[in-house]
């Protein structure tokens, strides 16, 4: 009779690494492109600016008045 030969079967994790590494590039895009948004630079609004007082000033304010 002829011999069969068995060999044992390998591992077959190479579909893992491939989701491994697959993952990690989909992680850098993300995170590339959500740092990449510049936040547009404006002049300094000056409504926006004089709502901000001190809380020092409005009290000096309110007791003088």
């Amino acid at each position: 009779m002829a011999e069969i030969k068995v060999e044992p079967k390998r591992g077959g994790l190479g579909w893992l690494w491939a989701i491994i590494i697959l993952a990690l590039i989909a992680a850098g895009v993300w995170y590339f492109m959500n740092n990449s948004r510049a936040v547009p630079v404006s002049p300094a609004d000056s409504t926006r600016t004089s709502l901000v007082v001190p809380a020092a000033v409005f009290a000096e304010g309110v007791s003088n008045g």
